[in-house]
């Protein structure tokens, strides 16, 4: 009993190991085109994408920007349950926001920095008013991620160019859901906030043919983070029972440390690109996140929590790719259209999905403009996200039902060269 209470207690790590909140939105130019630039990344921005970009950059470049994410999800269960069974999550929004810097040690040689967030956004579900029939499961589910990444690119003859970079990641979570003590039939409540610190690397080529041909490959290492002594905090309402109080005391520590380590997926791109005209430019993009990295989450807490210490939680994540589509037109007068799509497929089994991540193969369709005077540019995008509704049965965590979910991002950016 007791080793089945304990493992409805261990709180959804999903949010932090998903296609779907992994932020492939870090410049308002490549989101315009869905992504589809590492064939042609030859802004700042070209560090996340392909910073074997970068190499031709002259001077000094920088560019800075932010996107807003509003995204909506809904539960809807079995059809033999009462409509207590619909549920929206809480409407939020964020701001991941990223900032490039190059500068050309010489033709061919540009070295670069950029600091952006790789993985975000959260989940909350129900309120203190109105709980939701999930709330074993999730409840709130948050994800915030620094990165800085260092870059070298070197430019070999007028058609071959390659890159090099280091990465340090910091990422912050914290998951909250709520804790059912069958045996006196009480509700508590549950938290875990933890922070790690992990490094990477990641690599890039660009060649062009004939001039008007352009092939791109990226490649983004994984990252190891070791979340350690984070604080877990265990709550239930006193009751006037010292008998009761007491035996929920001795099960469920009011504070203690809980660690675990995660493996971020390694990823690699490639690109083509063709150059219709001087002015209109279609790319196809393939992109291969590894999440099969995370086959399992441990954690280990230091006192006994409802009698255990550790568990060892199947998560069985595939391998999920992207295929992307981009259209860039380059106006006499100094504005640039764009637009796009990308098909983008889910890396959660049917049998592990949870309100922490409900994810799905997504659709998503954008818009872009540009506009350059002197030595500023501008870049807006619009990005629309509509996820396949997911149906799903026999989970693990006997939680089945369909997921929905859409999202509208805003991009911004802006540069200046000097």
């Amino acid at each position: 009993m007791l080793k089945k209470l304990f493992l409805m207690l261990l709180l959804p790590a999903s949010v932090l190991l998903a296609s779907g909140f992994s932020i492939y939105e870090q410049s308002a130019r490549a989101t315009g085109m869905a992504g589809a630039v590492i064939a042609r990344a030859d802004d700042p921005s070209a560090i996340f994408y392909n910073p074997a970009g970068i190499s031709a950059l002259q001077g000094w470049q920088l560019n800075a920007g932010t996107t807003l994410i509003q995204p909506e999800f809904g539960f809807t269960g079995p059809t033999n349950m009462d409509s207590r069974y619909f549920t929206r999550a809480q409407k939020g929004s964020f701001f991941p926001s990223t900032f490039y810097l190059t500068y050309q040690i010489k033709p061919g040689l540009t070295v670069g920095v950029s600091l952006y967030s790789p993985f975000g956004l959260a989940s909350e579900w129900g309120t203190d008013s109105q709980p939701w029939v999930g709330r074993l499961l999730a409840t709130k589910t948050e994800l915030t991620s620094f990165a800085v990444n260092p870059v070298i690119a070197y430019r070999l003859g007028d058609n071959l160019s390659l890159a090099l970079g280091f990465s340090v990641l910091q990422a912050n979570v914290t998951m909250e859901k709520d804790i059912y003590f069958a045996p006196r039939m009480l509700y508590g409540h549950s938290r875990l906030e933890a922070g790690a610190l992990g490094t990477g690397f990641n690599l890039g080529i660009q060649y062009t043919l004939f001039g008007r041909l352009h092939l791109g490959a990226q490649y983004r290492s994984g990252t190891n983070l070791k979340f350690e002594d984070g604080d877990a905090y265990f709550s239930f309402p006193q009751t006037t029972d010292a008998v009761i109080n007491q035996e929920i005391a001795s099960l469920f520590p009011a504070k203690t440390k809980g660690s675990a380590e995660l493996n971020l997926p390694a990823s690699y791109g490639l690109g083509i690109a063709l150059d219709f005209t001087k002015n209109l430019s279609f790319e196809l993009d393939y992109l291969v996140q590894a999440w099969s990295s995370y086959d399992e989450l441990k954690i280990t807490f230091k006192d006994p929590v409802a009698g255990q210490t550790e568990s060892v939680n199947p998560r069985h994540y595939q391998d999920s790719y992207s295929i992307r589509f981009g259209l860039e037109y380059r106006m006499e007068n100094n504005f640039t259209v764009r637009a796009g799509y990308c098909w983008d497929q889910h890396a959660v089994p049917d049998e592990y999905v949870e309100p922490g991540l409900p994810e799905s193969d997504r659709h998503n369709y954008t818009l872009g403009f540009g506009y350059r005077f002197h030595r500023i540019s501008i870049d807006l995008a619009y990005h629309l996200l509509l996820q396949d509704d997911r149906e799903v049965s026999n989970t693990v965590h006997n939680f089945d039902g369909k997921y929905t979910g859409m999202a509208n991002l805003y991009g911004l950016s802006v540069g200046y060269s000097f």
